[in-house]
């Protein structure tokens, strides 16, 4: 298990006002980015916690370790990497508001703007143009859970990803753009059904700790 650290005085991130969202959660991830040792532990210490490990996935737009869980604080902070290009296109929203800063790499970040109301399912003819913007290492921006997103990533893009408490009980895609089945994540057991969202094996847990080495951002 990690052992203390200034994340267990962190504030609780449990609230509805996205500007706060941002201070607290931009904060966090600055100071994260900076504290090489204290990310190297926690990258560490994930083959250790079961529950980190669990929350550790394989998806169908990346890969993730789960760093840091604080559920009494209504937040969770993740490191994403090994981006999907091929899966990027497909808009879609999240189930909480998050805050993400680049580390390595970058990408093209669009925002959609819904035609059909803040709510619900949508299809790619519900968005309209909204915002695009370049995202290069230092970056950092925070999303509410009803705003529609697309980032397409380059191939060695990291970044660190601070997520709210959940705010809704689903998250929805524009269903007809999403990737066939030949793009999904291979499944951890040869012969089982792919899925958008599987924990990651300890194979791919120390896949993606020597893929931090080897781009320095861990020792």
């Amino acid at each position: 298990m990690t052992t203390a650290s200034w994340l267990d005085d962190v504030p609780p991130l449990d609230t509805d006002d996205l500007r706060q969202m941002q201070r607290l959660s931009r904060a966090i991830l600055d100071r994260l980015a900076g504290d090489r040792e204290l990310l190297t532990q926690l990258v560490n210490d994930v083959l250790y916690d079961a529950e980190r490990l669990a929350a550790s996935r394989v998806t169908l737009l990346l890969n993730r370790l789960s760093l840091y869980q604080a559920p009494d604080r209504g937040f969770e902070i993740r490191l994403n990497m090994n981006p999907r290009p091929d899966n990027q296109l497909v808009p879609h929203d999240h189930c909480y508001a998050f805050a993400t800063r680049i580390l390595t790499g970058g990408y093209a970040h669009v925002v959609r703007r819904r035609t059909n109301g803040w709510s619900g399912p949508f299809t790619g003819a519900d968005l309209a143009p909204g915002i695009v913007t370049v995202e290069r290492p230092g970056s950092a921006y925070t999303i509410g859970d009803s705003m529609v997103h697309q980032a397409v990533m380059e191939p060695d893009t990291v970044t660190l990803f601070v997520r709210g408490p959940r705010r809704k009980k689903l998250s929805h895609a524009a269903e007809e753009l999403m990737p066939s089945y030949e793009n999904w994540p291979a499944p951890a057991i040869p012969g089982d059904v792919p899925t958008e969202s599987r924990p990651c094996t300890r194979a791919e847990y120390q896949s993606m700790r020597t893929y931090l080495v080897r781009h320095d951002l861990i020792g």
